[in-house]
């Protein structure tokens, strides 16, 4: 997701692929692909609607009248804590039994953090206000845009910290730890707290770490996937990318058979997990898309010329023939018959026996090169499985449930031709939680429903699958049909579906939002009721 808009750019076409890639408060939500856009500024007006579990005006007003005397206006108050507990756990138990008999029984949002959230009062208040929209589970930003939500002073990843700047400026302690504090504070409420990782794209600010420019995911032209960015690149030294709009040309993808970059992932996911979430979920479990939203059928085009990928692609393949036409084939992104008649030759002086005659050369170049076609594409969806099955080792060794978000076309595959993201989520394992962001536009809702009917299709019974909506409560909103009319039109094609979040806390509460990440919230601003 993103959160930071430049608004010089708003009117520009974007690009952003990003796990929604949408923008907060005052912003747009940028262009993500299967031909379904995205885009535009925040509703003219926030609506309520008529989300399930909600809470009451009258107990909301109340809650968040303790909540401010308990944390904010008299915080030795005994008293006033004691009250505050109270009905954060009637709350909470009312929000479990609520949940229990509706469906879905998991609603759940997804939100960024900021440095502004370790004031006393403020978090918590952006707890109360999911729980009193019925939310029982959060998704929460842990590693993006190369920087991860772990305090300075204990933060043994390659990655900057998210709280860097603000405790060199002294406005938050090197050993806050934010990720922590926010589990705990949605456990008092009852909402599950899940990390939400980026995975294959490391952030720009992974480009200045020594000793990983072998990390990084490599095309047929040599270039890395920031070799055409936006950014001015002295503007952005230093992890100053963390505090910029980031485009798809601005991602850095890395070489999923790298071992360094499979390490340094691998440290991030077990801090994170000492934390104790109730899950994580994986964004970027793919290879850079193209502006296009074309299907791409050169091996040029493929992400696997890094040494790590290459060398593992040839070490692949046992046959001696096939593998001196593979090294061929990715240098020059064809086969010619003359690279197979040369190749016999090469092979068959190298032993001292007769090359075998080749009587249609050309016609065996294609064939050939149709083979080394699946094998590179094969060879790339692996790479992907591999990667994302070896950094979520730690949690599945500790039950932490896993799941991976993606979009629904990821996998397309047309006449050996492929989506450039070269996204397998369907042979992700049947353990994994699958997290579709399922954004067609359509006013009925009955395109959404169709995305999640072929991910369910697509997925064993016992895999969850949970879709992620745009849009918000009570209204339209830039083609997308309010969230109960696609729950509605879900649920009539997908009784089973029960688990269903929404994009983002920050369309909902923008003024929470925009306050918190100016560093501006007191956790006294008013309450959100019911209109």
């Amino acid at each position: 997701m993103k959160y930071k808009i430049n608004q010089k750019k708003i009117n520009k076409k974007l690009n952003k692929f990003n796990l929604l890639s949408i923008a907060s408060f005052a912003c747009c939500l940028s262009t993500v692909f299967t031909g379904n856009a995205i885009a535009g500024a925040l509703p003219d007006k926030i609506l309520w609607g008529k989300p399930t579990c909600d809470v009451g005006t009258a107990e909301i007003l109340r809650k968040h009248e303790l909540r401010k005397s308990a944390l904010v206006i008299s915080p030795r108050d005994p008293n006033a804590q004691s009250q505050y507990q109270a009905i954060l756990q009637k709350h909470k138990s009312e929000l479990q039994a609520c949940r229990d008999r509706n469906t879905p029984q998991t609603q759940a949002t997804w939100l960024r953090l900021y440095p502004n959230d370790v004031k006393a009062g403020v978090l918590e208040d952006v707890f109360d206000k999911m729980a009193n929209r019925g939310y029982n589970q959060v998704f929460i930003e842990v590693f993006y845009d190369g920087r991860v939500l772990l305090p300075v002073a204990d933060n043994p990843t390659p990655w900057r910290s998210v709280m860097e700047e603000s405790v060199k400026a002294g406005e938050v302690p090197a050993d806050y730890d934010l990720w922590k504090q926010a589990i705990e504070i949605g456990r008092a409420r009852g909402i599950k707290v899940y990390g939400w990782s980026f995975t294959m794209n490391f952030g720009y600010g992974y480009s200045e770490i020594k000793g990983r420019s072998g990390a990084l995911a490599l095309n047929g032209r040599g270039e890395n996937s920031i070799a055409n960015t936006n950014f001015d690149r002295n503007l952005v030294s230093n992890g100053r990318a963390f505090y910029e709009d980031a485009y798809e040309v601005d991602h850095l993808f890395v070489d999923p058979y790298n071992a360094i970059a499979k390490a340094d992932l691998t440290s991030v996911v077990k801090a994170l997990m000492q934390r104790n979430p109730d899950g994580m979920v994986f964004d970027y479990v793919r290879y850079p898309t193209n502006s296009t939203g074309e299907l791409i059928d050169n091996v040029k085009q493929l992400w696997i010329h890094g040494k790590a990928s290459r060398t593992a692609l040839l070490n692949s393949i046992d046959n001696r023939t096939v593998r001196e036409l593979m090294d061929i084939y990715l240098q020059n992104g064809d086969l010619t018959a003359d690279d197979v008649v040369q190749t016999e030759k090469k092979l068959t002086d190298n032993i001292k026996v007769r090359p075998t005659n080749i009587k249609n050369p050309r016609e065996t170049a294609a064939i050939a090169e149709g083979l080394l076609w699946n094998i590179a594409t094969n060879h790339v969806y692996k790479g992907v499985i591999n990667f994302v099955n070896t950094i979520t080792a730690p949690l599945k060794q500790n039950n932490v449930p896993i799941g991976t978000v993606f979009f629904p076309n990821g996998n397309r595959a047309e006449s050996g031709k492929f989506e450039a993201r070269m996204q397998p989520w369907d042979r992700f394992p049947n353990y994994m939680e699958r997290h579709p962001m399922t954004y067609a536009l359509c006013s009925d809702g009955s395109c959404v429903a169709d995305q999640v009917a072929e991910v369910v299709r697509q997925s064993a019974p016992e895999t969850l699958v949970c879709p992620v909506l745009a849009g918000t409560w009570g209204q339209g909103f830039d083609g997308h049909p309010s969230f109960e009319i696609q729950t509605r039109a879900i649920l009539a094609r997908q009784p089973k579906i029960n688990c269903i979040s929404h994009f983002v806390y920050a369309w909902m509460e923008p003024e929470s939002d925009r306050l918190r990440k100016f560093g501006k919230a007191t956790g006294l601003e008013p309450a959100t009721t019911p209109n």
